[in-house]
């Protein structure tokens, strides 16, 4: 009889460990796959709108700033329309704005894109930490030399 105790406490002991995997799985998913692919997609969203600031402050460069609002609109869209573009999940379009310098004898141009990124999954105990439950926003500035400086127009 006391064999028999024996080997049913061995059984019990070896049941246990099967019932540790589903929460075991739940917070490794949860904790550790989800965010590492969340910052994974913030680190492609951050190259794709850098990129879209490249493409915006290249055509600054050679338009003239009258002319530059319809261009730059035509720039954004091109972007949003292209598949890194809707990869990056923006909560709300683009904000670029344009300023003019002079060094010298040189005009420059600096265009600022503000980006507010959604997160791709929606990890509901980060609810309030950007990029794992919530949005996060980010400015990305860069400045060339204008082709030509009659185009700046400073006021």
């Amino acid at each position: 009889m006391l064999r028999h105790l024996d080997h049913k406490s061995a059984q019990s002991n070896c049941g246990s460990t099967l019932s540790e995997i589903p929460p075991a799985l739940f917070l490794l998913i949860f904790v550790a796959v989800f965010p590492v692919v969340n910052f994974i997609i913030m680190g492609l969203t951050y190259c794709s709108c850098t990129l879209l600031n490249n493409l915006e402050l290249r055509e600054a460069a050679r338009t003239p700033n009258s002319q530059l609002a319809p261009v730059i609109a035509s720039v954004q869209q091109k972007w949003q329309s292209t598949t890194l573009g809707q990869l990056t999940g923006l909560a709300s379009p683009p904000l670029a704005d344009v300023t003019y310098s002079t060094n010298g004898s040189d005009t420059y141009v600096t265009v600022s894109t503000v980006f507010t990124a959604k997160s791709f999954f929606n990890i509901p105990f980060f609810k309030g930490v950007p990029g794992l439950g919530g949005t996060w926003t980010y400015k990305i500035a860069g400045n060339s030399v204008l082709e030509d400086p009659s185009y700046a127009s400073f006021n």
